[in-house]
């Protein structure tokens, strides 16, 4: 055995590696840093912008379910979405649960645009995170479970239950514990590229998971198709 050659190939397999993710970092980093020179720009075009779906609206539905298994939950908002929203919510076949490493926890995309977003989210361990900062106002309506709020600046936590709506403003910070067993309907208003390249990052740099990259990567290409498709109807170009 040509132990001499198998070091080689394993050394050339590794710097291969590191020069990969060295390339994805640098990406990541000009990708971020694009996004946040193009942020002033994309608050006043946010203003503009017609919705399509409303956090009000998306916490309603939630609420509805609110008690239900979660599962049965989720079946029965896609469903609900899905027929007050046709042409803009994912079917149920071309949806994927992917795992975030680092709040330990899994979402699972219905809708995608440039300044919305709307998914399924939740874990089935006790985890805690920060949120993270970002250019969106992000509700989310918890059909079970707990989640203990902690907002930046403040001593005290605040402490939701299946029902309660989750809020967190454009450009605030929270940590959040989730209890195990919590899931939640999450919708976002705002610069979504960023929400994406985040996601990116935390799989990439914490877990080095290319197969929930590719996943993530997948979904929103879907489902941005699904919304220029329905452009392009309501355009009368198809």
């Amino acid at each position: 055995m040509d132990v001499a050659g198998i070091r080689v190939g394993v050394h050339g397999v590794m710097a291969l590696g590191m020069a990969v993710l060295g390339a994805a970092c640098v990406a990541l980093l000009a990708l971020s840093l694009l996004s946040a020179c193009l942020v002033p720009f994309a608050v006043g075009w946010l203003r503009d912008r017609p919705r399509m779906f409303d956090a009000d609206e998306v916490s309603r539905l939630a609420r509805q379910f609110s008690g239900l298994e979660p599962g049965v939950a989720f079946q029965r908002v896609a469903t609900e979405l899905l027929r007050s929203h046709p042409g803009h919510v994912l079917p149920e076949e071309q949806r994927h649960w992917v795992l975030l490493p680092g709040r330990a926890s899994a979402r699972c995309l219905l809708h995608a645009s440039l300044t919305e977003q709307l998914q399924l989210s939740g874990t089935a361990l006790d985890t805690i995170a920060q949120s993270g900062r970002h250019w969106a106002n992000v509700s989310a309506t918890l059909v079970s479970g707990t989640v203990r709020q902690w907002k930046e600046g403040t001593m005290t936590g605040e402490v939701f239950y299946a029902g309660d709506t989750v809020w967190r403003a454009s450009g605030e910070a929270t940590a959040e514990q989730w209890v195990a067993g919590t899931w939640m309907v999450e919708y976002s208003h705002g610069f979504v590229p960023l929400l994406l390249i985040t996601s990116l990052a935390e799989n990439l740099l914490t877990g080095f998971d290319l197969h929930s990259i590719f996943y993530m990567l997948r979904a929103y290409t879907r489902a941005l198709h699904l919304e220029s498709m329905s452009a392009l109807q309501d355009a009368g170009f198809a």
